[in-house]
């Protein structure tokens, strides 16, 4: 691999963390838009995986009942992402 992919690799891995952590859980277009950026960088980089982050967790337990949890999406949170 080139040093240049090198160094776009490592750029997208210190970027996605943070876009990951915004879109978990929100009912937006933002899961949707995370989860597919990971696919296509994927197919460039078939080995590579979001690091994992601790501080993302499944709270779907704490919205059921409420209205969100009437209009959230299981692809809404992304822990499945980092495990």
């Amino acid at each position: 691999m080139s040093k240049d992919l090198d160094i776009l690799k490592e750029a997208y891995t210190e970027v996605i963390w943070m876009a990951i952590r915004y879109a978990h859980g929100r009912q937006t277009f933002a899961p949707s838009t995370v989860r597919s950026s990971i696919k296509n960088f994927q197919k460039v980089f078939p080995d590579w995986k979001p690091r994992y982050d601790r501080t993302l967790k499944d709270d779907r337990e704490r919205m059921e009942g409420s209205f969100t949890d009437l209009v959230a999406l299981k692809e809404d949170w992304l822990d499945d992402l980092v495990e």
